[in-house]
C-alpha cells in the first residue's frame, strides 16, 4: 500500500470510533406511540426545568431537575404559588420553592390539551408540542448514547421540524 493512503485510512478510522465509541450525554423524550425520539445534549450536572399547568388545580408548577453525576435524573426542586398544588406534592410549610433530592430513572409526561408544558433548557423554552400532540404519552430520561447515534437522531428530529 501506498504511504500517502495511510492518512486518509486512519483518518476514516478515526472519525468512525468517535462516532461509535465517543459517548454522550443525551437528555431524550420518547414518544413510544410515534416512534419518536428527541434528543438534547446535556453534561452530567447540568440543570433543566419542566412547566405545566397543574391538572388539578389549574395552577402554575415548575419541576427543576438536574442531571446526576452518575447520569441519571434528579428531581431537585418544585416551585408553584400556589399552596394547593405544594400540598398536592406534599409540602405544607407554605414556602412557593421546595427544595429536594429524589433520584430518577424516567419522568413519565401527558402532552396537555389545555396549557402549554415546557422544557426550559439553557435558556431556550421548548413547547412539549415537539414531543408529540395532545395526549400522547413521553418518557422523559438521561441516557449515554454514542455519538453517532446522537447525531443520526438530531437528523432525524430536523427532518420531523421541517
Amino acid at each position: 500500500m501506498r504511504k500517502g493512503l495511510w492518512v486518509p485510512i486512519l483518518a476514516a478510522l478515526a472519525v468512525g470510533w468517535a462516532l461509535f465509541l465517543f459517548p454522550v450525554t443525551a437528555l431524550q423524550f420518547a414518544n413510544d406511540d410515534r416512534g419518536t425520539l428527541t434528543c438534547f445534549r446535556v453534561q452530567r450536572e447540568e440543570r433543566f426545568a419542566i412547566t405545566y399547568q397543574h391538572s388539578i388545580y389549574d395552577q402554575p408548577v415548575t419541576e427543576e431537575f438536574s442531571v446526576s453525576p452518575r447520569g441519571v435524573l434528579v428531581l431537585t426542586g418544585v416551585r408553584s404559588p400556589s399552596g394547593a398544588v405544594l400540598e398536592y406534592f406534599g409540602f405544607t410549610d407554605g414556602r412557593s420553592y421546595q427544595p429536594m433530592t429524589r433520584t430518577m430513572d424516567m419522568v413519565v409526561f401527558r402532552v396537555a390539551a389545555g396549557a402549554p408544558q415546557s422544557l426550559t433548557l439553557r435558556g431556550r423554552r421548548i413547547s412539549f408540542l415537539e414531543f408529540g400532540d395532545h395526549g400522547d404519552r413521553v418518557v422523559a430520561r438521561v441516557a449515554s448514547m454514542p455519538l453517532g447515534r446522537y447525531v443520526a437522531e438530531l437528523l432525524r428530529q430536523r427532518a420531523r421540524a421541517s
